[in-house]
């Protein structure tokens, strides 16, 4: 018999291949990212273009990735969203390797769009799959996606350099990444199979009172919380973040070899980066079931981000130092945040347009940093003012963690809901 503590009527919990195979699909998601700033002095000087033109190699993907996210929950609900994110991970190798091919400046931006929206789906369709699947582990399922998108762009930032010398140049390295990244998504079908095996054991063993307990229905556009201001304020917060994330990622590197590093030591900023944010996205479950809040854990990370790049702009050389602190900040404030849809949707269907609409917002939010960076660094000369930018959006950051704290979501969601009842009755 089932253990009916490890279930409720949400979804089952999580084995290890799922959350294993959801790890290995979650590194496909970001290495088209993480690879332009590991190679955007390569890049700028074959192209023969502007720091604000390899920004928009950044900066379209981020964008589309807001405007495109609310259409998850309606393309999970059809091909459902564990199959939804094989096929956008697919996608997005597939432009990945045309625009390595390229070569030209149009059809590498057309191929990013393409990455871009593709990208756009796969967020909310992860916490889709986490809060239907492994609605009792929450954390522990969105750490899994979070840490491979996170390996994926360590593992990116690493390889990239060494690849382009190894196989003659940037455009071949691209090629490379792109098929590297999908190499774990067999793993993910796998796993996602025998989970849909489970699922229909248990279910047929429960009876047809657990089915009656999710109503059928295909969600959509109408079901982005629009009205509820917590998933704005969470949009707001995620956009922070990722103006952050992607600010260093497209230039850090570029900072570094500006100050006299080498090519490849500034693109190992990146990926240590990401490396010790894979760490800290692993470590948020563990301090959860220590007991430590996610409250304190939001304003630690918002602390470590401010840290890290104080460093960065006023005592640069121990550059490495500074990247690892940043990258604990940043991983563990992307973790928490991708889990605070779960906390105003009382259902994968709710909690999937939460996810879209904050996704939206936020993705709406960074989109500029990286085009604007690099369009600050053509104005004047130096990355210093966009640096101090970076800083000045950390310390946004971390009045937020207060307001948009887990316990204080859930206890509008609440009341959102009675509202909405008593608005039907």
């Amino acid at each position: 018999m089932p253990n009916s503590q490890s279930r409720s009527a949400g979804g089952l919990a999580p084995s290890a291949p799922l959350l294993g195979g959801l790890l290995l699909a979650a590194i496909a998601l970001r290495p088209q990212l993480a690879v332009i700033g590991a190679l955007a002095v390569p890049i700028r000087d074959g192209l023969g273009v502007s720091h604000a033109f390899v920004g928009l190699l950044t900066a379209i993907p981020v964008l589309c990735m807001g405007l495109f996210a609310p259409l998850a929950p309606g393309i999970g609900g059809r091909l459902g969203a564990g199959r939804a994110i094989v096929v956008v991970a697919l996608v997005i190798a597939a432009a990945g390797v045309l625009r390595g091919l390229a070569g030209v400046a149009v059809p590498i931006l057309a191929m990013t769009v393409i990455i871009g929206i593709a990208t756009a789906l796969a967020g909310p369709l992860q916490a889709m799959l986490v809060r239907s699947r492994m609605a009792n582990h929450v954390v522990a399922g969105t750490s899994a996606y979070a840490a491979g998108t996170t390996a994926g762009a360590a593992l990116t930032a690493a390889l990239a350099v060494p690849l382009a010398g190894l196989l003659g140049g940037w455009q071949a390295a691209l090629v490379a990444v792109s098929v590297l990244s999908v190499a774990g998504v067999p793993v993910f079908v796998f796993a996602l199979r025998n989970a849909r095996r489970d699922a229909r054991r248990d279910a047929a063993a429960a009876g047809p009172a657990v089915a009656a307990v999710q109503p059928a229905r295909r969600p959509g556009l109408r079901d982005l919380p629009i009205r509820r201001p917590a998933v704005w304020g969470l949009g707001l917060l995620f956009g922070l973040q990722s103006c952050l994330y992607y600010g260093t990622a497209a230039w850090l590197p570029s900072a570094y070899v500006e100050r006299g590093w080498d090519a490849g030591s500034a693109a190992m900023l990146i990926s240590l980066s990401n490396i010790i944010g894979f760490v800290a996205i692993l470590a948020v479950p563990v301090l959860a079931r220590w007991g430590v809040g996610r409250r304190e854990l939001l304003a630690a990370s918002a602390f470590a981000s401010i840290t890290g790049l104080l460093g960065v702009v006023l005592v640069p050389e121990p550059g490495y130092l500074w990247a690892l602190i940043l990258g604990a900040g940043l991983g563990m404030m992307f973790t928490l945040v991708q889990t605070l849809p779960s906390d105003v949707g009382r259902d994968a269907h709710e909690t999937g347009g939460a996810a879209a609409l904050m996704l939206l917002a936020g993705y709406l939010v960074a989109a500029g940093a990286p085009f604007a960076l690099g369009a600050v660094r053509d104005a004047t000369g130096s990355f210093g003012e966009g640096l101090w930018a970076l800083v000045a959006i950390a310390v946004a950051m971390l009045p937020l963690t207060w307001v948009l704290a887990p316990q204080r979501l859930r206890l509008r969601s609440s009341a959102a809901a009675r509202d909405t009842e008593g608005q039907a009755g």
